[in-house]
């Protein structure tokens, strides 16, 4: 089943790109994009809402080397964050579509979450918020010798390396146009990828 997580995080990643890829192209920075493409975002959007949901599967391997009552707590918010991200995805690629048909496209991402903001930012809270507090209880279980997990893991959860992945976007224009908005899901594909190689038998057969 961590195998399982692996690939719903890379399909997620590959959504996120097509979305920023459809987003950016009319931006005079990126005019070296192709032009938008509404296939390429359709793609997109129904990729990551398909593959983050399955961030579950994922969750639940990891939980399982675990202790109650973290085992509980680790797959409840890995279930209830994926699909509340695989929400998000979508609304997102709602979002671009209509900026792509406005008048106004080709504008940055700041101002569209602003324009948007009543919509998306509610919705990216709580998921940071399961994020936070999933990653807290990880570490948390991994430290106190709860989980079969060794204790290098506990800095291999989805929040540290989430922070880790936007500061290394953050310093360039193609960072933050890319990687920043990318880093919830790069961040999981890291996390279940070494939580897998640190106990090679939460790996699929």
């Amino acid at each position: 089943m961590s195998r399982i997580g692996v690939v719903a995080a890379l399909a997620a990643t590959i959504g996120d790109l097509l979305l920023l890829v459809t987003s950016n192209a009319t931006r005079p920075d990126f005019a070296w994009l192709p032009a938008p493409s509404e296939a390429v975002l359709l793609c997109g959007t129904y990729l990551g809402v398909l593959a983050i949901p399955c961030f579950g599967f994922g969750y639940g391997a990891i939980a399982a080397s675990f202790a109650p009552p973290y085992r509980r707590w680790i797959r409840a918010l890995g279930v209830a964050g994926g699909v509340l991200g695989g929400t998000i995805h979508g609304l997102t690629g709602l979002v671009i579509h209509a900026e792509q048909t406005s008048a106004a496209a080709g504008v940055d991402p700041i101002t569209v979450v602003a324009r948007h903001g009543a919509y998306l930012l509610p919705l990216w809270a709580a998921v940071a918020a399961m994020l936070l507090v999933g990653s807290i209880v990880f570490a948390a279980g991994v430290l106190a010798g709860r989980s079969t997990l060794p204790r290098w893991t506990a800095l291999a959860s989805p929040a540290p390396l989430t922070v880790a992945l936007v500061m290394m976007g953050a310093g360039s224009i193609l960072g933050r146009a890319f990687l920043v908005p990318m880093a919830p899901n790069v961040a999981h594909v890291l996390f279940f990828a070494l939580a897998g190689r640190a106990r090679p038998w939460l790996r699929d057969p």
